[in-house]
């Protein structure tokens, strides 16, 4: 069984770093998380509800705002800025020296409003919820302006390698969306005011 961990009760400074793990086109450093006596091997993080500000189907990516005057984005924001230091602090070693220049982050969090999820190549077949049970996540599901509450697994730091192994300049908090969940639609929102 996995734990998720409430973003409200998350703390950035409790990532752990594993050992670089060598696949295919990527080089990932995975993240841990501990807490006290509790040691987690996978970070499962559960966020408050966001507002799709868009959805971009041909890139399979959802942008999500923070609507609300508490920011638990701010610890993401804290999250992806303590990332980009230990990729500068430890580049050199995950990518064998052969780099010469720190490799910047691609921004997962811009602005500290908007976070960008990537679904999966096949975004149908995610675990998506709305008030009447399971459903397909779709265009005629979900719209900018509906709010949703995402089940995001950090996966770790990846690094981009291209066919013969060198870093092509490229990486990113690496993540993987577990469940959505529908908490309003804009419609509903509208109706409500």
């Amino acid at each position: 069984m996995e734990f998720a961990i409430p973003i409200s009760r998350f703390d950035p400074s409790n990532i752990t770093w594993g050992n670089p793990r060598n696949v295919p086109f990527k080089r990932t450093i995975p993240f841990g998380y501990t807490d006290t006596n509790i040691h987690l091997n996978n970070v499962i993080l559960v966020l408050q509800p966001l507002q799709i500000v868009e959805l971009d189907w041909t890139r399979n990516n959802v942008v999500l705002e923070e609507t609300k005057k508490v920011t638990y984005l701010s610890k993401l924001e804290q999250f992806q800025t303590s990332v980009a230091s230990t990729l500068l602090k430890n580049y050199r070693i995950w990518l064998d020296n052969s780099v010469t220049t720190p490799p910047p982050l691609q921004p997962w969090l811009k602005g500290r409003r908007l976070l960008t999820l990537y679904l999966s190549t096949h975004p149908e077949t995610l675990p998506f919820f709305t008030e009447d049970g399971p459903a397909v996540f779709s265009k005629e599901t979900v719209k900018p302006g509906d709010s949703i509450r995402a089940v995001v697994k950090l996966q770790g730091l990846s690094l981009q390698m291209s066919e013969d192994d060198t870093w092509t300049g490229r990486s990113r908090i690496q993540h993987h969306i577990v469940q959505l969940y529908k908490v309003s639609s804009i419609n509903s929102c509208s109706q409500e005011q």
